[in-house]
């Protein structure tokens, strides 16, 4: 598609392409309606419906340059690739501003004629689009007058402006000439390794990390003290407190303004929401709460909705949400009664990600050696669900985290009703135990990697018998036999692992229709 070729040989090249450099046409014949014109004569059923519209040319362009109010820095890059093309190849300095606009106008009318980088607020359409695009993907389209650049994930974005100005900021003229064409494209990742060694953090305990599935990005949600802090990270060789935003800070002199325990970062339903153990400073009124986070981006601020228990209302910590079968389940650690004995592992149905509706059910207690390691009391806590064509694991802790002796144990489920403890199978041996080298390995998270393995995220000790305080973050890539995870052992400090992180590049990318 690079060269200077008119839109219909494009067109009928590319499989429906949307615009066009109009290059290699005598310059009596380049289009150059101005947007004023457009808007005058380009649905005019006198002139027979459709005219082109130049966005810009040498003559200029009447077109401004928007990327999203909060932008990525792909999205940021994205825009200023094509501003630079503007400069460079037309010698044309394009108007360049943010989606914002006042409260009382409509962003769809503000101003019809728009390069639009990334998912903006302009037009309703844009979400549809978004729809489309699966992993790798990116459009390149016209809707109206509008031009729109936008990938699958902030990284394809900035590809789809590089590809646009690549193949179609390369005549004598941009022009529109349909009302209203998508192509999309399909990009295929190399993939260049990061070599690092465990641990990725000095310092940190109960880690949880989450990607965003519908940006690919990396978050780091980590306890505030009297409140929850979440980082964006780059991957998961750098996974870092430092630069993190402290999301929710507790109000004083309330059940829930101090001990905030392994706060969980969970996306449902298209929302953020952290899910995190406080109470009043005594442990005896430790209850799960839940903040909602008030923003589009999890380092945005948090609010809190409230408690959220079951109707016995017993001491709970380690909550985490499972989805099974489309519905979401609470899974938490807590207490039979009201005595500090054991800790058990309790499942409940939720009406909502605020709310439980149903009894809970005891999923497991602690019964094998393995998990009654270190003294009084027993423990089975920090649960986490991971999920593979149909199975449902949670991923739990055992024994004392006090203790060298911490590790992990596993429930299954495969059918049937989840809150009916028979439907779950438990492993009768750990599935994750200390090493010579790493110490009470245990409260883990999961995600994936770029090439889509399955990484496991948990905190260790580097020295026998340091206990709560010198734990620090490791990860590991986890292998599959069919739907059961094998989680090996802590990979040793000396060893080297590679994590695959995806580059994307405008040589390798096709047509996904």
């Amino acid at each position: 598609m690079r060269g200077r070729y008119p839109f219909a040989i494009l067109l009928s090249l590319a499989l429906c392409v949307l615009l066009t450099a109009c290059a290699g046409k005598p310059e009596a014949e380049i289009p150059q309606d101005t947007p004023a014109q457009a808007a005058e004569n380009g649905h005019s059923e006198a002139r027979g419906g459709w005219e082109p519209v130049t966005v810009i040319s040498s003559e200029g362009s009447g077109y401004t340059l928007i990327r999203p109010d909060a932008a990525d820095p792909d999205e940021l890059a994205a825009a200023q690739t094509v501003f630079s093309a503007a400069q460079q190849n037309y010698g044309v300095r394009i108007a360049f501003e943010t989606d914002f606009v006042k409260p009382d106008v409509d962003p769809n009318t503000a101003d019809p004629y728009e390069i639009c980088v990334g998912l903006t607020n302009r037009d309703a359409e844009l979400e549809k689009l978004r729809e489309r695009l699966g992993p790798n993907h990116f459009a390149i389209a016209n809707l109206e007058t509008r031009v729109v650049l936008l990938g699958d994930t902030p990284a394809l974005t900035k590809l789809a402006a590089e590809v646009f100005v690549r193949d179609f900021m390369n005549g004598d003229a941009f022009v529109l000439d349909k009302q209203e064409a998508v192509m999309i494209y399909e990009a295929e990742p190399t993939f260049e390794n990061i070599s690092f060694k465990n641990p990725v953090c000095p310092s940190g305990a109960d880690p949880w990390v989450i990607r965003d599935p519908d940006t690919g990005k990396y978050y780091y949600c980590y306890s505030g003290g009297n409140g929850v802090c979440v980082n964006e990270i780059a991957d998961l060789a750098h996974i870092t407190a430092e630069g993190g935003t402290k999301v929710y800070t507790a109000p004083e002199n309330t059940m829930y303004s101090k001990e905030y325990w392994a706060p969980e970062l969970h996306k449902l339903d298209g929302k953020w929401y952290i899910y995190v153990a406080a109470d009043d400073g005594d442990n005896f009124n430790h209850r799960m709460y839940v903040l909602e986070c008030t923003g589009e981006v999890p380092t945005d601020k948090f609010k809190m909705v409230g408690k959220l228990t079951d109707a016995t209302d017993k001491w709970a910590i380690d909550g985490t949400v499972a989805t099974i079968d489309g519905e979401h389940y609470f899974v938490w650690s807590g207490w039979e009664g009201d005595e500090n004995v054991a800790q058990n592992l309790y499942i409940a149905h939720m009406k909502s990600p605020t709310e439980i509706d149903s009894a809970r059910t005891m999923l497991s207690r602690p019964e094998f050696v393995w998990e009654k390691l270190g003294g009084r009391p027993t423990i089975n806590e920090g649960p986490v669900a991971l999920a593979k064509d149909g199975a449902v694991h949670i991923i739990y802790s055992a024994s004392g985290s006090w203790s060298d002796f911490y590790n992990l144990g596993k429930l299954t489920w495969r059918g049937g009703d989840p809150l009916d403890a028979a439907n779950w199978t438990k492993s009768k041996e750990s599935v994750f135990t200390r090493t010579d080298a790493c110490f009470g390995p245990g409260h883990c998270s999961f995600t994936t990697a770029d090439d889509g393995t399955t990484w496991i995220v948990y905190h260790g000790n580097l020295v026998s018998g340091s206990g709560w305080g010198g734990r620090s973050v490791w990860t590991q890539p986890i292998a599959w036999d069919g739907d059961e995870p094998v989680l090996g052992a802590p990979v040793s400090p000396k060893e080297a692992l590679t994590l695959p992180v995806a580059v994307y590049s405008a040589e390798h990318v096709k047509s996904a229709e």
